[in-house]
């Protein structure tokens, strides 16, 4: 998985990514939007795999605030966004809050 699979269902259309009940609930909480989301996936790039179907995405939100945004290839056309959160560990992201 790449970002530029990531980017062309957001600008094409073809394909969806999905927020989950809880995720969403999360992203609430912590004072994030979807426009957040989109944020990041343009102007972020992949810092950390986690297996091969999940990355982290570290950029910025519609603020500039440093976002992590961790989303999962669920088939072809279908991206899950597992957790949005702000970069806190200084091991796994360069720029932390």
């Amino acid at each position: 998985m790449n970002m530029k699979e990531i980017k062309k269902v957001l600008m094409t259309g073809k394909g969806k990514i999905i927020i989950g009940t809880h995720t969403k609930q999360r992203l609430i909480k912590r004072g994030y939007s979807k426009g957040d989301i989109v944020a990041a996936i343009f102007n972020g790039e992949i810092v950390e795999r986690q297996g091969a179907y999940k990355v982290a995405i570290a950029g910025r939100d519609k603020d500039s605030n440093p976002i992590v945004v961790i989303i999962a290839k669920q088939s072809q056309l279908l991206f899950k966004v597992v957790t949005v959160m702000p970069p806190i560990d200084h091991h796994r992201f360069r720029e932390s809050v």
